[in-house]
């Protein structure tokens, strides 16, 4: 009779896209004022972000110090991979939002959309989830909550650089909306629009390659015959785009153009993707079982997270996690297909979760990091349309009305607990320092974390604790160029606010600076950083940095010319001075120092006529010029 009873109870579950389940109630008013409810929480928890600053990872290179979104260059962002990720409708819309005069710029206009982002795409959430229960709104508001609320997705939004997850997932669920109204209609319009929102979301970030996957998933959950081939056929044109862009994402990640199709930027990064040698595939598969596991853990008790995971110390862990995060992992899979006997929501959620979650487990060891909090944001619908699908059932078959009654205010707890962390989380964003000091709480020796806290605090004037966070870094054996040039750069700054310690101070910066370019041969910014430490007491040593800082990063020459000029000055190199300030005036610079500095270098050379006649003309562009007004004055 088991037996019998099971075999039932699966042909109940068995669920075809083109017949309503009549037992589920029909959808009423209240589920529109719960989900406006939802999305108002949503909101007032994450506006206070829209005060926040632009944070120094990764921040200066999408936005702050971006020429091309500065510029809103669109036509050289649709092929131009941007930090070893080619995501050109995240970088035009990043463009589009930068204000016209760069000294309006600021991180709370693209903060506020990304906000509203989340919040449309929780009501597409809402919307998918009550398609796929048939008018489950429990199910549907639960996962809508969740991923709504859910602390580790603020990272997604409150991080101006993660334009790009709120962006690919706002096309991705419009594309498994539209998919899925294909499959009640079949009409291939909404196939169509299918295939341009799913490229949009391609092109907003590369995790979007895992959407063909995802319509098989909603295939099997319909209820197709997944044994027929003509059930793959609709979707050959999927996979084939699939594939393109993966091959590119994997292509660019390495630090390629994809055989010219795309233009390389001018400064470089270094590769993401480590090296196959780099891991065995035993240490990968690992790798990736404790991401696939802590991810699940994070979505229950998100008490610990952080922006930054880092790999454990020689990237080994300990016995016991080598040993239980792939029997976790297996095991979860194998309950899922064991409870298909009930129903296919186990095996839809988890697989959902994998899926989507898949490309990011490092088991191509992408980045630095050994999670990241901003890769849950899609893949935790699988996990809440899970728990919430299986609870509906039980709801259903169960006689207790306590059952009926305790399940959706356990729902409603569960997504108060995680407004509640979200609301502290959404602070941690504030600025450099908070953010940081936050990863340090719980890796206290993590040289990324110490490096840009340091460098932030070093710009924010706070010298003395920027010093300490560096000097900490190198002590537990940090090995990084920024850390070693932070370092030069503090020293740098105590040197001129204490005019009497100068030297001192430069002498101290020298061999961090140096220590930097060994471990950075071709980052421009070091060597032109130790120039300016060396300017006022070793001009002509800060001349050769800053010639190889030009040599590095001759797009820098505008920028550059100006300090080799003032260096030949300081030098005694009055000539030289002339003949560079010259080349910088031809190239376009007329500001009022480039004319100051040819003017003493006129002086030097005896030429008071030419000097007076610089000296006005910097007071001209800039009649506020104390130092060109005493000069000229002298000399009438």
């Amino acid at each position: 009779m088991a037996k019998s009873k099971s075999k039932i109870q699966t042909a109940q579950d068995k669920t075809t896209v083109n017949e309503p389940n009549k037992n589920i109630q029909p959808s009423n008013y209240w589920q529109w004022i719960t989900i406006a409810v939802i999305l108002i929480i949503t909101y007032g928890l994450y506006r206070p972000a829209i005060h926040h600053e632009f944070v120094n990872w990764d921040d200066q290179v999408y936005v702050e110090e971006q020429k091309l979104v500065l510029k809103k260059d669109y036509s050289t962002l649709l092929s131009t991979p941007i930090s070893l990720n080619y995501h050109p409708l995240t970088m035009i819309s990043l463009a589009m939002q930068a204000p016209d005069k760069v000294q309006k710029l600021s991180a709370g206009p693209f903060i506020h959309l990304n906000i509203w982002l989340h919040i449309i795409n929780t009501f597409l959430v809402f919307l998918l989830v009550n398609m796929l229960s048939k008018n489950r709104w429990g199910v549907a508001l639960f996962t809508a909550g969740v991923f709504a609320l859910h602390p580790m997705h603020v990272e997604s939004v409150a991080w101006v650089s993660e334009r790009k997850d709120v962006l690919y997932t706002f096309f991705f669920l419009g594309a498994c909306i539209t998919y899925w109204q294909y499959k009640l209609k079949s009409k291939s319009v909404w196939l169509i629009l299918t295939m341009i929102l799913f490229l949009c979301s391609v092109l907003s970030k590369a995790m979007a390659v895992v959407f063909p996957v995802i319509m098989l998933l909603m295939d099997y959950w319909a209820g197709d015959n997944m044994k027929m081939p003509k059930t793959y056929l609709r979707h050959f044109a999927f996979f084939a785009v699939s594939i393109f862009f993966g091959l590119m994402a994997v292509n660019v990640q390495s630090g390629g153009d994809f055989g010219g199709i795309l233009s390389l930027p001018v400064e470089r990064s270094a590769a993401a993707v480590a090296s196959f040698e780099t891991f065995s595939l035993t240490k990968r598969l690992l790798i990736a079982s404790v991401g696939f596991v802590e991810y699940i853990k994070g979505f229950f008790f998100p008490f610990e997270i952080s922006a930054f995971y880092p790999y454990p110390p020689k990237y080994t862990f300990t016995s016991l996690a080598t040993s239980i995060y792939p029997v976790i992992a297996i095991s979860l899979f194998g309950t899922a297909i064991w409870s298909k006997r009930w129903t296919k929501a186990g095996v839809f959620g988890l697989l959902f979760y994998a899926f989507t979650v898949a490309l990011v487990l490092q088991f191509l060891s992408v980045g630095l990091a050994l999670m990241a909090d901003r890769y849950t944001y899609l893949p935790f619908i699988g996990i809440a349309f899970t728990i919430a699908y299986i609870a509906s059932d039980y709801s259903k078959t169960s006689t207790s009305q306590i059952v009926k009654y305790i399940l959706p205010i356990l729902g409603i707890l569960f997504c108060s607990i995680l407004a509640f962390k979200t609301s502290s989380q959404v602070g941690i964003w504030k600025n450099s320092e908070s953010l940081w000091t936050q990863v340090l709480k719980y890796h206290p020796t993590e040289d990324l974390a110490l490096a840009n806290r340091g460098n932030y605090l070093g710009k924010t004037g706070k010298i003395a604790e920027a010093i300490q966070d560096l000097e900490k870094a190198i002590a537990d054996g940090c090995n990084r160029s920024d850390v070693y040039d932070g370092l030069g750069n503090g020293y740098g700054m105590l040197g001129s606010q204490n005019p009497n310690q100068q030297g001192a101070y430069a002498a101290k910066a020298k061999p961090m600076y140096i220590r930097a370019m060994e471990l950075d041969p071709t980052n421009s910014n070091i060597p032109y950083n130790l120039g300016i430490s060396q300017l006022q007491i070793a001009p002509l040593e800060a001349l050769k940095a800053f010639q190889k800082s030009l040599s590095l990063a001759p797009h820098k020459e505008l920028d550059i010319l100006t300090m080799i000029g003032l260096c030949q000055l300081n030098g005694g190199l009055y000539q030289d001075a002339i003949n560079t300030t010259t080349t910088a005036m031809s190239k376009g610079i007329n500001t009022d120092a480039i004319y100051y500095y040819r003017g003493l270098a006129n002086l030097g050379l005896q030429k008071p006529s030419l000097a007076k006649e610089d000296f006005r003309q910097a007071i001209t562009i800039n009649p506020s010029n104390a130092d060109a007004r005493a000069r000229f004055e002298q000399m009438r």
